[in-house]
């Protein structure tokens, strides 16, 4: 770590993006910024600096190993004030040390990175790419065109294992998942690189952060308690990360198993963000069709009773449907019961047809059923997410404190 320390005003997405490719233990420090502000607000265990105002510390973003810390970039919040200038380098690097995992070496601090001005170009060279096969491979998703696991490579820099995902030309869903990630940066949310486009095809590069969810259904254990404890501490991941995106005021819309990722260390991710929408004052209300011309927009075996069931001026052959997190909630329940299932893990199996689900759900205010193994305590949590009137579901902060305390029932 030089003398001289450069304090730089980027965004945490801008940083990760930058610093993925580049030797470990790259780093760079920057001022802390809204989401980290979120990220702090949503821990269990507060740091010592969480209490601190947003003016009193930096973030120290180091380029790591994945293979230790199951992701590219680290952030370190430090403490910091403009009198501490004269010794800066010293006081920030011991906080460094103090901050990292006893268990764990220290990544050490070789080159800062100097980021030019951030713009809003996240447009990458496709030649940097190696490996894609779109093939190959069956990877979940209905709105894309093929997805191939690949190698970044720049010329003299730290390779990194992506995952890409191509959609045909004009397919609205790429455009919305671009502009909703670009402002993504968390631990529990799919890592978006950028994106490159040819003459057919519109490109999507992401971290490989593991398989579909979907792909382990029904999660299995050597004993119904060991089965338990799996599927909660899922349930406890999609919960915090449900947070992260309910403080960024973002709903997802789809969510699915086959829109989580799992990795080899079980952390989970939440991804596919094509169908998600930000709630931005006296723009939009989160209400859109969510079926037209006889077809579903959505996954009608996912959605809640008020997704379903309004409708706006006189037309028959649209139905509007109110989103907000309580609709994700509806939907977390119902993943949390494709977990259980046996396979194809669909909701609601003794329903065979698509098109009779919204009935059952909106008309009937019937809810699913409990899954075969599924503890009665767990159920009992996933009725407060299928509560009829949105007011009256569980919020994902009392989730995720529901399936910690049901993790430590079952350990």
């Amino acid at each position: 770590m030089p003398n001289k320390l450069t304090i730089q005003r980027v965004s945490p997405a801008y940083v990760a993006r930058a610093l993925a490719p580049q030797p470990r233990g790259t780093y760079l420090l920057r001022y802390q910024t809204t989401n980290d502000e979120i990220i702090s607000s949503i821990q269990l265990k507060k740091s010592p600096t969480t209490a601190l105002s947003q003016d009193s510390y930096v973030v120290l973003s180091v380029r790591v190993d994945e293979a230790k810390y199951q992701c590219s970039v680290m952030n370190y919040r430090l403490s910091y004030t403009e009198a501490d200038d004269s010794k800066l380098r010293n006081k920030l690097l011991k906080q460094y040390k103090c901050q990292v995992n006893l268990r764990e070496k220290v990544t050490k601090l070789t080159n800062e990175l100097i980021l030019p001005k951030e713009n809003e170009n996240w447009a990458l060279d496709p030649k940097e790419f190696c490996g894609l096969d779109f093939t190959k491979g069956h990877f979940g998703g209905r709105h894309h065109a093929g997805a191939s696991r690949g190698f970044w490579k720049k010329s003299r820099q730290e390779g990194v294992n992506i995952f890409v995902k191509r959609v045909k030309k004009k397919n609205e869903h790429f455009q919305n998942e671009l502009n909703v990630l670009k402002d993504l940066c968390f631990f529990s949310i799919t890592t978006l690189y950028g994106y490159y486009t040819d003459n057919t095809y519109d490109y999507l590069v992401f971290a490989d952060n593991g398989n579909s969810l979907i792909s382990l259904c029904p999660i299995i254990g050597s004993t119904v308690r060991s089965q338990m404890r799996r599927v909660v501490n899922i349930g406890f991941q999609i919960a915090n990360a449900m947070m992260y995106l309910e403080k960024k005021r973002i709903v997802h819309r789809d969510l699915t198993a086959s829109n989580v990722l799992i990795d080899s260390h079980g952390f989970v991710r939440i991804t596919d963000f094509g169908h998600a929408i930000q709630k931005v004052d006296g723009r939009n209300y989160l209400i859109s069709s969510c079926a037209k011309d006889g077809r579903w927009n959505f996954q009608p075996r996912f959605l809640a009773p008020e997704c379903i069931t309004r409708r706006r001026g006189s037309s028959s052959d649209q139905n509007y449907g109110c989103f907000s997190s309580k609709s994700d909630v509806w939907a977390f329940g119902l993943l949390m019961v494709q977990l259980m299932l046996d396979r194809p893990c669909v909701p609601y199996p003794n329903i065979i047809n698509d098109e009779d689900v919204p009935r059952y759900v909106a008309l009937e205010r019937k809810f699913h059923i409990q899954p075969p193994n599924c503890n009665f305590d767990l159920y009992c949590v996933l009725q407060q997410c299928w509560i009829y009137e949105p007011i009256g579901r569980i919020s994902f902060c009392d989730l995720r404190e529901k399936m910690m305390k049901l993790a430590h029932i079952f350990n």
